[in-house]
């Protein structure tokens, strides 16, 4: 099973965590006739704490809420990641989805329904998936009159892994995000990373390229164990930009090295989940090395609060 704290979770969340990206993939790989029950403009994100606390260890899911349009119910959409095979996801899932109607009916005492989750795996491994796709593939033996009595249901697989032809669809972010996964296990990652700068550089708003590329460049050092801090400034040395706040991020890169993002990063995520950091808070990260970053970025997936990351 996928630990939540490696680089692949990491980078997974906080791009499918940017709405507008989760909300473009969705718009080109769901299916017509979901998309025609669902509106995408009402797309938010369900916190964290609508994961039961005993799941929180064992999944990396991002769930999104989107209405219904025809009436106030809403559909939760759950992504789960994986980056390599998990045999049991689909038991994974019903935990997941059986622990969310648990706190639904907490949250509404006087429902009589629960709202619908639609089950989304991304996939990105080297290996095939050959994970079963049917909760009653799980079971054996199950004679045909014990099949009312045992679960079933499906999941939609979207596999990202270069053994596949998937296309890769939507806007910049969603390509570049969607390609970054593809490649990261590639024999060549510094060829990859340059053609992923491309795309960068072609990005309008510089805020968001600017976080794009600490994020991109923080995934591939930790995540291909192949691509050191050495390579990536070096990289950046190649990069031919005009633009001066693009050019000021890659200057301050080269001196400074990576630990200047992953505090960055750090930051947003406090901000995301536990709302804008104290100025104690941000000297802390700001005086942090780079192994106690990592190790607070990681924990901050599973933390309750501000304190357990940061004890």
């Amino acid at each position: 099973m996928d630990t939540i704290a490696n680089p692949h979770d990491a980078f997974f969340r906080e791009s499918f965590g940017r709405r507008e990206i989760a909300q473009d993939f969705l718009r080109h790989q769901l299916r017509a006739p979901l998309l025609a029950v669902i509106d995408l403009e009402t797309l938010e994100i369900a916190k964290d704490s609508y994961v039961a606390q005993d799941l929180r260890a064992s999944f990396s899911d991002l769930v999104y809420r989107v209405g219904n349009g025809a009436s106030q119910l809403s559909i939760y959409l759950l992504f789960e990641h994986k980056s390599r095979p998990e045999h049991w996801i689909l038991l994974q899932l019903l935990r997941y989805i059986t622990a969310a109607g648990d706190e639904y009916r907490k949250q509404h005492p006087k429902a009589r329904h629960l709202p619908p989750v639609y089950p989304l795996v991304i996939y990105h491994g080297r290996r095939r998936w050959r994970a079963p796709t049917t909760f009653h593939a799980l079971v054996s033996p199950l004679p045909p009159v014990l099949t009312p009595f045992v679960p079933q249901f499906t999941y939609t697989l979207h596999d990202l892994s270069p053994r596949t032809n998937a296309e890769i669809k939507g806007a910049l972010l969603t390509r570049l995000v969607q390609l970054a996964m593809r490649w990261i296990f590639s024999e060549q990652p510094i060829e990859r990373l340059r053609e992923l700068f491309a795309l960068i550089e072609q990005i309008e708003d510089q805020t968001t390229a600017l976080e794009m590329l600490e994020s991109l460049l923080r995934y591939y050092v930790q995540g291909t164990q192949r691509v050191d801090e050495q390579d990536a400034r070096l990289l950046l040395q190649q990069t031919r930009t005009g633009d001066p706040i693009m050019q000021t991020f890659i200057d301050r890169y080269i001196e400074q090295g990576i630990e200047q993002g992953e505090a960055n990063v750090l930051l947003r995520q406090i901000a995301w989940k536990f709302g804008p950091p104290s100025e104690s808070v941000r000297q802390r990260i700001a005086a942090a090395d780079a192994d106690t970053l990592l190790h607070w970025s990681e924990r901050i997936l599973t933390a309750d609060s501000l304190e357990a990351v940061l004890h």
